[in-house]
């Protein structure tokens, strides 16, 4: 069972002064405080359930039509949050990836058949490309639902998931997000991304297919073979990420349609290779290694979307309305995101590995104490609020309900 809510957390309250000037009214100011508190602590992330938190709530309509109908600005939303992460970190990576949310219903905006690459079979739900800010902390940054060319959905020019994610970035830089380098994975390695990347004046490092060919000698021949030819003539360096031994090498050579880049091979403990591409040609293998490795921020920001900022609860049935749907929580994730580094208990957050449950449990505590100080301050009215927080959250609703019919 989850407590009633009485009172925003420190750090939402703190936080919001610099998205006020996104609303015209105060309740929409108070409804987007609500968003930012409910999405961080909540079991359930539909509209009806986190309107349903707060003591004081009105019709959970209100809130849905904060999320559907108020004409608040993503872009300006985003770019303050940019702001933020920026007074925080210096530099950092950007990982671009996507995910698969699967759905039970047809009419969710952007709902189709997709491959799921780690099922091995075809799921129904959305896609969603997104793309990820790895500092000393981890921050989503842009979500975009992915919408198939022959999709009922598709209203505009479509845009494959690389054109997306080449948005994504042109958006971060209009922002003057802090970041140098770029990563992602086999499926985003693409010559027009990383022409687009350079063009940028960024780095990158993509993992790469192992039948990519690579000029070895006059004969174009796939990776796969000259990274068993590299492993007879050449010494591959033994280095350690975390207590996983690999043998590394790092080349400069001749991709075919990439031209020159610098070439990782890396051989893990299964025997199995695997292929790193950068454009640095000066980066050694160690650098490439722990450069890359922070591509798995992302799976983890994943995993902790879904349980925990109601990706796979979004319901809404129009691209605007999902698209504020995910502004929000990535917004939400990155304002506790960047509170849990500032705090004072982020030491304690950091000895037990700034686990998600541990910054959700630290948002509950203050919480606790602001609902145990407010049933203390006074008395009938509060209490009855809080009574009936707990024992029928959808009063508002159910009351809404009576008097439709």
């Amino acid at each position: 069972m989850e407590l009633p809510i009485v009172g925003f957390p420190a750090y939402v309250e703190e936080f919001s002064e610099s998205f006020s000037h996104l609303f015209k009214q105060e309740r929409q100011f108070i409804q987007f405080k609500r968003l930012m508190t409910a999405y961080g602590i909540t079991d359930k992330h539909t509209i009806a359930h986190m309107n349903g938190l707060f003591t004081d709530h009105t019709n959970q309509s209100n809130l849905n039509r904060f999320i559907t109908k108020s004409d608040w600005d993503q872009f300006e939303m985003n770019r303050t949050k940019i702001e933020i992460i920026n007074e925080v970190e210096n530099d950092g990576i950007v990982i671009l990836d996507d995910y698969i949310v699967e759905k039970y219903g047809k009419e969710m905006f952007g709902t189709d058949w997709h491959r799921d690459h780690v099922k091995n079979k075809n799921v129904w739900g959305q896609q969603i490309a997104d793309c990820l800010y790895s500092g000393n902390g981890i921050y989503p940054l842009l979500s975009t639902v992915y919408v198939k060319k022959k999709s009922r959905w598709m209203k505009d020019d479509f845009k494959t998931k690389i054109q997306i994610q080449m948005d994504h970035l042109a958006e971060l830089t209009e922002m003057n997000l802090h970041f140098s380098l770029v990563l992602g994975d086999i499926w985003y390695f693409s010559k027009d991304l990383t022409q687009y990347i350079e063009g940028l004046g960024k780095d990158w490092i993509f993992q790469c297919k192992s039948n990519r060919l690579v000029r070895s000698g006059r004969k174009w021949i796939p990776l796969s073979k000259y990274a068993e030819k590299m492993l007879g003539k050449t010494n591959f360096r033994v280095i350690f990420i975390g207590d996983d031994k690999y043998l590394m090498k790092a080349f400069t050579v001749r991709l075919k349609g990439m031209g020159v880049v610098r070439l990782q091979i890396t051989l893990n403990k299964h025997d199995n290779f695997h292929f790193y591409i950068s454009n640095r040609l000066d980066w050694k293998e160690v650098k490439i290694a722990t450069l890359y490795a922070k591509r798995w921020d992302i799976e983890v920001w994943h995993r902790d979307g879904k349980g925990n900022y109601g990706l796979k609860e979004c319901q809404l049935r129009t691209d605007e309305a999902v698209s504020k749907y995910l502004t929000l929580s990535l917004l939400a994730a990155t304002l506790l995101e960047i509170a849990s580094l500032l705090s004072p208990v982020y030491a304690k957050l950091t000895k037990r590995g700034r686990t998600p449950e541990m910054k959700h449990r630290w948002v509950l505590t203050e919480l606790v104490g602001k609902l145990i100080s407010a049933t203390a301050r006074i008395g009938d009215d509060i209490v009855k609020n809080v009574m009936e927080g707990i024992l029928t959250p959808y009063k508002s609703t159910m009351r809404n309900q009576v008097v439709n019919r």
